[in-house]
């Protein structure tokens, strides 16, 4: 065999095997791509059917009535209620408050509730504690969760229930209810070693009387603070300390 042939014929073995070598690696690729789109659609079929689980037992909560959501009321692992002498009515400011009882249930508070309407904030859109104890003022219940519920989803899940049932309400001031976060920035833990805070600012007066003389009323907050949330423990709370048992309660009757 001349040399030239004996070239030729190296320069087509090796041509071959670059031929086999490119075709080895294309099905390398395609199989690592497709072991990649299987695992992409796997992923996004269990985000898929996780978002669709939660938005089904979101549902399934809200239509539940408040006193079944959450903890029952005997297992929320709830104390007594706390009650204070309140002060504060009627005193504004625009500085940060040192509140004696944490989360408050009375005290000087911001010119400026937080707007009506809104049943639920988190961390991020939370207004200032001065202006929900503006709100307390006029007769609003407020629910304190603080950082460890709000870390959990489930209990999160629940409480979010409970905000879309109260936002179902429209502006009835009997559900004048406000879930917010109690953060560590804000000051001391919710007490005893509890998790949810109830709070309201009473003047011992469930159903409404038209005040007879301008002096100020005594005033009591009442602070229930529980293990969990329980929506029988807070339809329990707000049916003992409706929107009108508040010092400003009267202002929901003013123009009727």
């Amino acid at each position: 065999m001349s040399k030239s042939n004996k070239n030729r014929d190296r320069r087509e073995q090796v041509e071959q095997m670059r031929r086999q070598a490119q075709a080895a690696e294309r099905r390398r690729t395609l199989a690592v791509v497709a072991a990649c789109v299987v695992v992409a659609l796997i992923i996004v079929g269990i985000a898929g059917y996780s978002i669709l689980q939660d938005r089904r037992e979101k549902e399934a909560l809200k239509k539940q009535a408040l006193n079944e959501i959450g903890a029952k009321e005997t297992g929320a692992g709830c104390s007594p209620i706390k009650e204070d002498v309140a002060s504060g009515q009627g005193e504004h400011t625009t500085d940060r408050v040192d509140y004696a009882v944490q989360p408050p249930s009375f005290g000087a508070h911001n010119p400026s509730a937080a707007e009506g309407g809104v049943h639920m904030y988190d961390a991020e859109d939370r207004p200032e504690v001065e202006r929900l104890a503006h709100n307390l003022e006029h007769g609003w219940t407020i629910v304190w969760y603080d950082d460890s519920v709000a870390s959990d989803d489930e209990q999160m899940q629940v409480l979010e229930a409970t905000a879309a049932k109260f936002d179902a309400e429209g502006d009835d001031p009997r559900y004048n209810m406000i879930l917010a976060p109690w953060t560590s920035d804000d000051g001391d833990p919710i007490p005893e070693g509890k998790h949810i805070a109830l709070t309201h600012w009473s003047i011992h007066q469930p159903t409404y009387k038209p005040a007879t003389d301008n002096k100020p009323q005594d005033s009591f907050g009442e602070s229930l603070y529980c293990d969990t949330f329980s929506g029988a423990v807070l339809d329990s709370f707000m049916k003992k300390y409706p929107y009108d048992d508040a010092p400003e309660g009267f202002l929901w009757h003013q123009g009727g």
